[in-house]
């Protein structure tokens, strides 16, 4: 049985001398390191690119109908907000991630919190609309964007189309490290990611848990959902200090939304110390994890690891760049089989 610590050697090609060495970091979820996938010319060709082709600011989006974006976070149901029940507010309605003292800051220059008692009751908070307080974090976040959730710039590129030799080097070399078939990898997201000081993505999931709407492959881009079953992240530089990607709960007996909330540990830009496993991003390392378990009837695409939830902590000095492969798949396993053998008769061709 495969435990935390067992090290595994990849040979990329016959009679290669000297191994890639994967390393299990976690089992839930079920996580590998494995330095020396990139060398630094490859890495810096995939800086370059992203820096000629532009890189664009990173937005996280919210699919929630507009009138349900706002939900006040009033979890003792006494028809007021504390200071904490006002941060998980915007923290789940407006993914910003303010400290206690932003929040009273907040209060002070809107004037929403009349006696000054930290509290905001029902009477103040009809005078300060999510309208108003969306108007005051904008503002806000121009002199302070890291309290956004992410922060960072970020280029798209797309293997299926992709005749960049370096590219499709390193696609071969995915699939066979995460013993995928090419056609997998093909029609998988890939994103270039710069984080310069201070950039950090908050603690968040790759993929998203089974529901009514269908996942969100080629022929289904309208209303779906992302279905990414496995992560695959290449650091492409050596990061001066922080950066590390991490893992708030790996190893958990269990996932308990409260106790991530009470201890924040989705703020990675502030408490990344408080995540169990950290990363340390390194020069042509790939780290590997899976965002679901396989479906024991269909050995394909199964229920959601919660484990998996992760994200970048602040870089606090130089920058980073990295770069993810997401590779996705549906619960329909025929459906992504007939696609696969359609990608491979097209590369035949």
């Amino acid at each position: 049985m495969i435990q935390a610590g067992d090290v595994k050697a990849i040979y990329l090609d016959e009679g290669t001398a000297n191994p890639l060495l994967m390393k299990t970091l976690s089992l839930k979820p079920l996580l590998f390191e494995i330095h020396n996938v990139l060398n630094a010319e490859e890495c810096a060709h995939f800086i370059n690119v992203a820096k000629e082709k532009g890189l664009q600011k990173s937005i996280t989006t919210n699919k929630r109908p507009e009138h349900e974006r706002f939900v006040l976070a009033d979890y003792d149901q006494n028809q007021e907000l504390s200071v904490e029940e006002m941060r998980w507010t915007i923290e789940g309605s407006m993914d910003i991630y303010l400290d206690d003292e932003d929040i009273l800051e907040m209060y002070r220059k809107t004037n929403v919190d009349k006696n000054e008692d930290g509290i905001i009751d029902e009477v103040e908070l009809k005078s300060f609309t999510p309208k108003h307080m969306q108007a005051y974090l904008s503002d806000f976040l121009k002199n302070q964007p890291e309290k956004h959730s992410r922060f960072s710039e970020q280029l798209w590129l797309f293997p299926r189309n992709s005749t960049d030799e370096v590219f499709q080097s390193l696609q071969k070399r995915i699939s066979k490290v995460t013993e995928l078939a090419p056609e997998i990898i093909k029609k998988s997201d890939f994103q270039v990611v710069r984080y310069d000081k201070k950039g950090h993505y908050n603690a968040h999931y790759d993929s998203t848990r089974k529901s009514n709407l269908p996942c969100c492959v080629e022929e289904h881009q309208g209303d779906c959902r992302i279905c990414r079953f496995m992560t695959a992240l290449a650091y492409l530089n050596d990061v001066e200090e922080g950066g590390e990607t991490a893992f708030p709960v790996a190893d958990n007996e269990t996932v308990n939304v409260g106790v991530i909330k009470d201890k924040q540990l989705l703020n990675l830009n502030k408490y990344c110390d408080r995540a169990n496993l950290k990363i340390k991003p390194e020069l042509g390392k790939l780290v590997i994890w899976y965002n679901h378990f396989l479906d024991p009837d269909t050995d394909w695409l199964g229920e959601m690891d919660r484990h998996s939830i992760h994200g970048g902590c602040s870089v606090t000095s130089g920058e980073k760049w990295i770069a993810n492969f997401w590779i996705t798949a549906s619960h329909d396993k025929e459906k992504d089989l007939e696609q696969m053998f359609k990608t491979l008769m097209k590369d035949e061709l």
